[in-house]
């Protein structure tokens, strides 16, 4: 009987530390799930006006890379318009925007003024890096927003068939070049 008692008595103990501890771990973990949904929903409001002032920066650049007409002045002043607003977006997002990922979108299209300076071959290897390193930046800016995850998610739980032969041609292009 003594030993019940004290069991009972050990247990009590244990059990209500062991409760209060268990309580305030999911009573923090629900904050943090509340906190989530609202920086998300931020995050992804911050990312999608990044990629709108970042489309408009390539327009911006392929006016610069496709104008040889441009003066040297007039190029610098066409890419400094479309580097200002991004750097100024990030700055006022910093809290929901990646300072790398912000920094790199900043950075992009630094250098494209001087790309008519350059020889032909250059400029040619010039414009190629610049077009791949905005397609993966992009894609950096999917994936860093969480918007990537969400559209897979989507997905998986839609499971639509999207087909059509512009996109079978296209996906067998790029599992060619795969390939080599």
């Amino acid at each position: 009987m003594v030993w019940t008692q004290i069991a009972a008595a050990l247990i009590g103990l244990v059990g209500v530390p062991l409760g209060i501890a268990l309580g305030e771990f999911l009573r923090r973990r629900q904050r943090a799930e509340q906190f989530a949904a609202a920086i998300f929903a931020k995050r992804v409001e911050a990312y999608d006006e990044l990629i709108n002032i970042f489309h408009d920066g390539l327009g911006i650049a392929n006016t610069v890379i496709d104008d040889p007409a441009l003066s040297s002045d007039e190029r610098h002043a066409l890419i400094s318009a479309a580097i200002a607003p991004i750097a100024q977006h990030v700055d006022r997002n910093v809290l929901y925007i990646d300072e790398k990922l912000g920094a790199h979108c900043t950075a992009l299209f630094m250098g494209l003024e001087g790309l008519w300076n350059l020889p032909k071959e250059g400029r040619e290897v010039r414009i190629d890096e610049f077009r791949a390193s905005w397609l993966e930046t992009r894609r950096m800016i999917l994936e860093d927003s969480g918007v990537a995850k969400v559209h897979g998610l989507l997905r998986d739980i839609n499971r639509p068939r999207i087909t059509s032969p512009v996109i079978e041609r296209k996906r067998i292009r790029e599992l060619r070049s795969d390939r080599r």
